[in-house]
């Protein structure tokens, strides 16, 4: 599966594709969040990216904006296995759903690799905004 393709393995799919026709491209988004529920099993990470919305909110209207939020939600986490950190925003994403029907997440950058497994992932708190950007 690739990194535009995850979209449709969420519970909520309509959610991602009420905005857009494919879903953004997770290695070009930055990865600014990881969340290691330590009362539950969830895993929450927070992706922010310069692809913004074919179709927006209601509530958005009107806003200027220039880049897009949005959180994943993974639940029944399971194999957790987090080796090294480093440039967490640089990285290649890959989730994808095995024979079995569990979600294998991988998220590898020079230094860190982290993985696991999860019964369901869902998309949550999608925003738009308007940031800065430094010349390339």
């Amino acid at each position: 599966m690739s990194a535009y393709e995850w979209g449709s393995i969420l519970s909520n799919s309509q959610e991602i594709y009420t905005l857009f026709d494919e879903a953004p491209d997770l290695n070009s988004s930055d990865l600014f969040h990881l969340l290691a529920d330590e009362r539950g099993d969830s895993i929450t990470l927070g992706f922010e990216t310069h692809q913004v919305p074919a179709r927006i909110k209601a509530e958005w209207e009107g806003r200027e904006f220039n880049s897009f939020t949005f959180y994943l939600v993974f639940d029944g986490v399971q194999k957790l296995s987090i080796r090294g950190w480093s440039s967490p925003a640089q990285k290649r994403v890959s989730i994808h759903r095995e024979d079995d029907g569990t979600i294998f997440v991988t998220l590898t950058s020079e230094g860190t690799e982290i993985s696991f497994r999860a019964r369901t992932v869902s998309i949550s708190r999608m925003n738009v905004g308007l940031v800065s950007r430094c010349p390339d």
